[in-house]
C-alpha cells in the first residue's frame, strides 16, 4: 500500500513530462505558422519562378531549369552590382564596427546627459529609410547642399559638390557610391554602438580594477580586457553587418536608384528592378537566389562557430 502511494507522485510527474513537449508545440504553433506562411512560402515560391522563363510580357512561362543562374554568368549588369555590393560590404563592415565601438566606449562613461545621448544615438536607426534618405539628398544638393555651403565658405572646395551626379571613380569606388555609404553608415551604426554598449556593461568591473591594480595602461585594458570580452558580440556584428551591407536594398534605391551609369547599383536593387520595373520576375528570382546562397552561407558559418563554442563551452 505504501509503496502505491509512494509511486503516485512519479507516475504524475512522468504524465506532466510527457504532455510538456505538446504544450511547447501548442505555444510555438502560431509563430511556426505566420514564419512558415510570410517566410518559407514566398522564398520557395519564389526559388520554384527561378526555373521559368517567368516574364509577365510574355504568355507563356516555359520551364527551363537552371537557365537563369547560367545567364548570371554572363550578365556584366549583374558582376557590376556584385562588385559594388562587395565594395559597400568592404567599406561597411569596418566602418560600423569602428564607429560603433568607439561610440559604445563613449557613452559608457560616466558623464552628464550621457542617457540623453543614448538616446540621439537611437535616432538614426528608428527615422524611416525614406525620411532619412530624402534628408540627405537635400544635404546633397548640388544647389542647396549646406555640406557644400559650409566647405566653400572654408575655403575647402570652389563651388559645389556633386555628390550623387559626380562620375569620376577611383577603382571600384566613386563620389556617389562614398555619398551613398555615409548615409548606409549613419543609418547603420546605432545597432553596433547598441550591441557594443549592452557587451561593455557585461564585462565585470572588478576585471579593469584588478587591471589597474597592476598598473595596465588604459590601452593594456581594453587590448587584453574589452577586445577579448566583445569577441561573441564582435562575430555576431560582423555577420549582421556583412549580411545587411549584402542584401540592402532601401538607401542605395531611395537615393540613386543604382545610378549614375550604375554606379551604385547593388545585387538588391537589381533584382527589384528586374523582377518589378522589367518584369522578369524568372530572372530576379535568380538574381535571389545568388544573394539567398551568400547570406545563407555566412549566417550558417555563424550559427555553426556558435555552437562550436557552447560545446567546447560545456566541454
Amino acid at each position: 500500500m505504501q509503496a502505491a502511494s509512494s509511486a503516485r507522485p512519479a507516475v504524475r510527474a512522468a504524465g506532466r513530462r510527457a504532455r510538456l513537449p505538446l504544450f511547447s508545440w501548442l505555444m510555438v504553433a502560431p509563430v511556426v505558422l505566420v514564419t512558415l506562411l510570410l517566410n518559407v512560402y514566398p522564398l520557395v515560391l519564389g526559388m520554384s519562378m527561378s526555373l521559368y522563363q517567368f516574364d509577365l510580357m510574355l504568355a507563356q512561362k516555359p520551364f527551363i531549369g537552371l537557365e537563369n543562374y547560367a545567364n548570371l554568368l554572363y550578365d556584366a549588369r549583374f558582376w557590376k552590382t556584385v562588385q559594388n555590393t562587395v565594395a559597400f560590404a568592404v567599406l561597411g563592415v569596418p566602418g560600423g564596427i569602428v564607429l560603433g565601438l568607439a561610440v559604445a566606449l563613449l557613452l559608457n562613461e560616466r558623464f552628464a546627459l550621457r542617457g540623453f545621448l543614448r538616446s540621439c544615438v537611437l535616432i538614426p536607426w528608428v527615422v524611416p529609410p525614406s525620411v532619412a534618405a530624402s534628408i540627405w539628398l537635400w544635404m546633397y544638393s548640388t544647389t542647396f547642399s549646406p555640406i557644400s555651403d559650409l566647405l566653400i565658405r572654408l575655403g575647402v572646395v570652389a563651388k559645389p559638390i556633386s555628390f550623387v551626379g559626380d562620375l569620376t571613380t577611383w577603382g571600384p569606388f566613386s563620389m556617389p557610391m562614398l555619398s551613398v555609404f555615409v548615409v548606409r553608415l549613419w543609418e547603420g551604426f546605432p545597432f553596433a554602438a547598441v550591441m557594443f554598449l549592452a557587451g561593455l556593461q557585461a564585462i565585470p568591473p572588478s576585471l579593469y580594477e584588478a587591471a589597474a591594480i597592476d598598473g595596465a595602461t588604459g590601452w593594456q585594458r581594453f587590448r587584453h580586457i574589452t577586445l577579448p570580452m566583445l569577441q561573441p558580440v564582435f562575430q555576431l556584428i560582423v555577420t549582421l553587418n556583412a549580411i545587411g551591407s549584402i542584401s540592402s536594398f532601401n538607401v542605395n534605391y531611395i537615393m540613386t536608384k543604382g545610378g549614375p551609369q550604375d554606379l551604385t547599383n547593388v545585387v538588391g536593387v537589381y533584382l527589384y528592378t528586374t523582377s518589378f520595373e522589367v518584369y522578369k520576375l524568372g530572372y530576379g528570382s535568380a538574381i535571389a537566389g545568388a544573394l539567398l546562397l551568400v547570406t545563407g552561407t555566412l549566417a550558417a558559418l555563424y550559427i555553426a562557430r556558435t555552437l562550436r563554442t557552447i560545446e567546447g563551452a560545456r566541454a
